[in-house]
């Protein structure tokens, strides 16, 4: 779950309703259509890793890496993902099924890849 996805379980009344929330999170269909928005696009990351370069270098760079690859493992699974949202013309769905054992592994191997680059 995105930190920016509480907004649109907020706004539907099921953020603080465990099962509803769950079932949520476990579903690639976004119910909605409003979670993967304005804050999962090209221009956005643009925008915002801009703002931050000029704020704080150091920083700004860290956040636009983590930002793009944010954006580059969200267009991996198979939920949809619309990199230039507004607009829905083109859409990526990705080979990583969605909630799957397959996200898991690929998402321990990542976990496991980060340790040893960190320990080394």
């Amino acid at each position: 779950m995105d930190l920016d996805h509480t907004i649109s379980y907020f706004r539907h009344g099921i953020l603080f309703k465990p099962r509803k929330l769950f079932k949520a999170i476990s579903d690639e269909t976004d119910l909605w259509g409003d979670q993967r928005n304005f804050l999962h696009n090209i221009f956005s990351w643009l925008v915002v890793s801009f703002l931050l370069l000029v704020v704080n270098f150091n920083f700004g760079l860290v956040f636009s890496i983590a930002y793009f690859f944010h954006l580059v493992f969200d267009a991996l699974n198979s939920a949809d993902f619309y990199p230039f949202f507004p607009s829905r013309k083109f859409v990526i769905r990705g080979f990583i099924k969605y909630y799957s054992k397959q996200e898991v592994v690929f998402d321990i191997c990542l976990i496991l890849i980060l340790i040893i680059l960190f320990i080394f």
